[in-house]
């Protein structure tokens, strides 16, 4: 059991004055090895030499800055803290903003062109540092952090950290910003894509999860609709599995979740970027105030799946309706003492218990007012989804087995596989390679008549060092929270890796095929893991090929297919189907015999057998 954080600790349970310094790396394992229900985050405070003013924080000498008390925090209490804050004996103290520390940059440009992301330690390309240690030494500590460096003008940068960002786009919701911060990120852990939609005219329908908060809505809505704020906040998760592999410290590393325009208030410290020129500095922010970049809908309705109010007109709850309705039991969730206390017809908890602070009003979004944001009861919503609804999926689970104990390839030659992981399998005389066999399949179906265009689309890429034409399935837990192992293409029951030596992670080829009919199929094919027995070679897993159809307009978004391997690595194989209404046909195929693979039968066998599957026109 995981021990409550003492809120006095950000004072070091003394007397002082304390200065939000920095924020830094996270921390998802506690010193067993077990992983935390949420992670930690280092905060580091300097203490004042005597009772400071708004004024003081914004000279360095006001606090003993040279060795910083580093303080881990429970990452949701990011959404109190702030750089720049002072705390007195476990209290945050209100202080005015100094006029000094406070900028508008009006007709901000939010661009590929004048945006850059860059470790907090990183020089310009001047030469100089973004933030310069002279003036701004807090964050000496943790220089690996990632922040958005704007050019505004010719000598003038804004410095934004990626902390400050979440802070102010996504910290509405303690349960939406603790899932931002999770390895392997679920969007419809927050909403329901498959529920949730945006007009042509811009008018918008969300399906809120049960945890989301109400007053996250907006921001839900933003990452949902906005591509941008929707491929910075899948790519956090990404960003975190790559720097686990690599061993780097783990930090967001986000952007701003929008392109375009806006006017920025904020609060922060200009700090000289050259000696021998005035002109040019950088502003550091420690909190955005108000921002006026668009959201990406002219209005909005939401509703979420506990309505925060009991409708007598309501569906019921009783186990005897759940088996009508689709109700799928879920996964037990760990238990913590820190556990969000929530209950299905209750609106959900959104405080800190612990943190005697008064509330943070949080950033302005001028581009909301006027806007219509209203929660529908679920009548309304039902209506509304049922009129954009297609065909059914079709269920997935079938003829997959995905063989539980499924490890990897690669142990020593010497070491022994237990009997019972490969008794009773098919010995091949020659090791198999799959994905070559699939590359064969997609080959030649390119050559068919109504095939207009073949692609293969690599999909958390970087997690292989983006190899071609590869994706790769993702870090993914177990329900108690530990790393499953199904990932690792040579992970082997019984033997463990030691040294520098890694894991690597299992590949995937995901095909698309455009029909002259006006219709696309994605086919996927996972790696198998291979092992060397006495006489020959044998398939450890025993994956199938996942096929989905869709019209040509309704292709499936980055997210889903992310969403697709992610779920996919988590059931240990079996191909998970998409949300209802996104595919005309969705199903796991099985391969031909193995003894086809040798009698060179198995490429056309299996083009035969998905033929038989695809029910739709193949040409006009």
């Amino acid at each position: 059991m995981e021990s409550p954080f003492n809120i006095k600790a950000l004072t070091n349970f003394d007397n002082q004055y304390w200065r939000v310094d920095w924020f830094g790396y996270l921390r998802y394992f506690d010193k067993h090895g077990q992983r935390r229900s949420e992670p930690l985050v280092d905060v580091f405070f300097s203490p004042f030499k005597k009772a400071p003013s708004s004024d003081s924080l914004n000279y360095k000498t006001s606090t003993a800055f040279e060795d910083p008390n580093r303080v881990q925090v429970p990452v949701s209490y990011l959404r109190l803290l702030r750089l720049g804050d002072v705390w007195h004996r476990g209290k945050r103290v209100a202080l005015s903003h100094s006029e000094s520390m406070l900028e508008c940059f009006p007709n901000l440009d939010i661009s590929s062109v004048t945006t850059q992301t860059l470790h907090a330690g990183a020089k310009s390309t001047h030469g100089n540092y973004v933030l310069p240690f002279p003036f701004h030494p807090y964050h000496g500590k943790a220089t690996q952090t990632y922040c958005e460096v704007v050019t505004v003008g010719e000598d003038l940068l804004l410095v934004v950290p990626h902390y400050v960002i979440l802070q102010a786009y996504f910290s509405s919701s303690q349960y939406v910003f603790q899932q931002l911060f999770k390895f392997g990120l679920q969007f419809d852990s927050i909403y329901d894509p498959a529920k949730s939609f945006i007009n042509p005219d811009g008018s918008a329908f969300l399906h809120l999860k049960k945890w989301t908060h109400d007053a996250a809505a907006s921001e839900v809505a933003r990452m949902a609709f906005d591509p941008t704020a929707y491929q910075v906040v899948r790519m956090m998760s990404q960003h975190f599995a790559v720097q686990e592999v690599n061993a780097e410290p783990v930090r967001p590393k986000a952007a701003f979740p929008f392109q375009g325009k806006t006017n920025l208030e904020v609060y922060g410290k200009w700090c000289p970027l050259d000696f021998n020129d005035e002109n040019r500095k950088a502003f550091v922010v420690y909190d955005i105030l108000s921002c006026s970049a668009s959201y990406p809908f002219s209005q909005l309705e939401y509703f979420r799946d506990n309505p925060g109010d009991k409708d007598p007109l309501g569906r019921s709850t009783h186990p005897s309706d759940r088996r009508t309705t689709g109700y799928l039991k879920p996964k037990p969730r760990v238990s913590t003492s820190s556990e969000l206390e929530m209950h299905p017809d209750e609106e959900p908890s959104n405080k800190l218990d612990e943190l005697e602070a008064e509330a943070r009003s949080g950033a302005a979004f001028s581009d909301l007012t006027g806007k219509l944001v209203e929660k529908k009861r679920v009548q309304a919503h039902q209506s509304q989804v049922d009129n954009n609804a297609h065909q059914k999926v079709e269920d997935v689970s079938q003829g997959n087995t995905g063989e539980g104990e499924s490890r990897g390839q690669g142990a020593p030659i010497d070491f022994q596989l237990p009997k019972s992981e490969y008794e009773g399998k098919f010995v091949f005389k020659e090791p198999v390679c799959r994905l070559a066999l699939f590359q064969e399949v997609i080959k030649k179906l390119q050559q068919a008549p109504h095939v207009t265009k073949t692609e293969f689309i690599p999909i958390f890429e970087e997690l292989g060092h983006h190899q071609g034409l590869y994706s790769f399935f993702p870090v993914t837990y177990t329900e108690t929270g530990r790393k499953s192992t199904w990932q690792y293409i040579n992970y082997f029951k019984g033997f463990t890796k030691s040294g520098k030596e890694q894991y690597c992670h299992r590949r995937a080829l995901v095909a698309k095929l455009s029909l002259s009919s006006g219709y696309d199929i994605l086919l996927a094919e996972a790696e198998r893991r291979k092992f060397k027995v006495e006489n020959g070679w044998v398939e450890l897993d025993d994956t199938s090929v996942f096929l989905s159809i869709t019209r040509n307009a309704e292709s499936y978004t980055g997210y889903e297919l992310a969403r697709c391997l992610a779920s996919s690595s988590e059931e240990r194989g079996r191909w998970q189907p998409f949300p209802a209404g996104r595919s005309i046909k969705c199903l796991s195929v099985k391969h031909p015999q193995h003894t086809t693979i040798a009698s060179g039968e198995y490429v056309d066998r299996q083009i035969a057998i998905l033929e038989r599957h695809i029910a739709v026109p193949t040409s006009h």
